[in-house]
């Protein structure tokens, strides 16, 4: 258990001073369960790995001042969280995207009401039942 701690601490270190493969080598372990996390947030798939990248991207800048208070999980954690639900917050003030261009009509629309007198057109019932081949009642 202390050579895992030394190992991370080394780790942290070197990602510290701008190493990135040392960076890549503490967090990869947690990539998986942080989009999963992202997507149970936001629900796409495709925003999830979005707030993934902006989440390490997050985690790389602000590494100085992560003070090990918590686990590097806990903290990634932390910051996968706030990334995806100021995502949310974000999205839904952004005005909704213009509805697409509509193909104007080759015949004007029907007046109003002009479906019922379609209906009134042409022989009514009676006239048709009074055909000698069909009567009221058999079809």
């Amino acid at each position: 258990m202390r050579e895992t701690d030394d190992q991370t601490g080394q780790l942290l270190a070197r990602a510290r001073s701008g190493d990135g493969e040392a960076f890549a080598e503490l967090t990869g372990p947690f990539r998986r369960e942080l989009q999963v996390h992202c997507y149970r947030i936001l629900g796409s798939a495709a925003d999830a790995e979005d707030m993934l990248q902006e989440t390490m991207m997050a985690a790389w800048r602000g590494l100085d001042r992560f003070e090990e208070r918590s686990s590097l999980r806990t903290w990634l954690h932390a910051i996968a969280a706030n990334k995806c639900l100021n995502h949310l917050r974000a999205s839904r003030s952004a005005p909704p995207p213009p509805a697409p261009a509509r193909r104007p009509r080759r015949h004007p629309p029907a007046p109003r009401g002009a479906h019922l007198h379609l209906h009134r057109r042409g022989p009514g019932m009676s006239q048709f039942y009074s055909k000698p081949f069909m009567k009221p009642g058999r079809l």
